[in-house]
């Protein structure tokens, strides 16, 4: 899913500007090829097109985009969802990756202080998604197994991750959105994502980084959860 208009390339590497995608755009995203290039499958008025783009960057819901939008909560009454809206920017990246809505984040702000899942912490990510399996006919639960997690999203679901701050995706609490598995590695779209963010020798030893997707083992995000509960709540279709 693209929250925002990507420009593409050609095979060879050559920008095509008669080509994009488009933000709201549902891509079928190939191997990355060995020319260093992710081909990508998006649809237009012709039909389906295959460009290329040298990363994954664009293609989800980032909080950092957001400095403008205020996200408002008591004793946090200047705070914007770039401040604070970690847990609204996973819920648009879960509800893209399983209905493939790409849904503006001010709608789920919206949701979100208006059904009383704005909080002085942060989100409360239970209400969150009840709020959204609501809107959204998903279901979920909550689990603090990372094997019950492994399992539910090789099922096809997704789940959004409490992160506890231990340093490996945040050094605060942070929600983050689990997509798949491949490779045997979780697949995670940090929605707090900026650049130099994973540079630090701890982090570029534990994750891969392509875009605003990490790939990461069980046991790194496991372990970075600790100390929450619930560390997920796996959401899939069907509510």
């Amino acid at each position: 899913m693209a929250f925002k208009r990507v420009n593409v390339l050609q095979k060879n590497g050559l920008s095509d500007p008669k080509s994009y995608i488009a933000a709201g755009d549902l891509c079928d995203v190939g191997e990355k090829e060995t020319n260093g290039l992710w081909p990508v499958t998006y649809p237009t008025s012709k039909g389906s097109k295959t460009r290329w783009v040298r990363s994954l960057t664009g293609f989800l819901c980032n909080q950092n985009e957001y400095a403008s939008l205020s996200y408002p909560a008591k004793g946090y009454e200047s705070a914007t969802v770039k401040s604070g809206g970690c847990g609204v920017c996973a819920s648009a990246n879960a509800i893209g990756a399983l209905t493939g809505k790409c849904v503006p984040v001010k709608v789920l702000r919206d949701l979100a202080v208006g059904g009383g899942a704005r909080v002085s912490g942060g989100t409360d990510m239970k209400q969150m998604v009840t709020l959204i399996c609501r809107d959204y006919r998903l279901k979920w639960r909550q689990t603090n197994s990372i094997y019950e997690l492994q399992q539910h999203l090789k099922q096809g679901g997704v789940a959004i991750c409490n992160a506890a701050g231990k340093g490996m995706f945040s050094t605060g609490g942070h929600y983050i959105t689990a997509l798949g598995i491949l490779g045997g590695k979780i697949c995670i779209a940090d929605s707090g994502m900026y650049v130099g963010k994973y540079s630090s020798a701890k982090r570029r030893a534990a994750v891969t980084v392509s875009g605003d997707l990490i790939f990461a083992s069980a046991a790194t995000l496991d372990a970075d959860c600790v100390g929450r509960w619930p560390r997920y709540y796996l959401l899939s279709k069907g509510g």
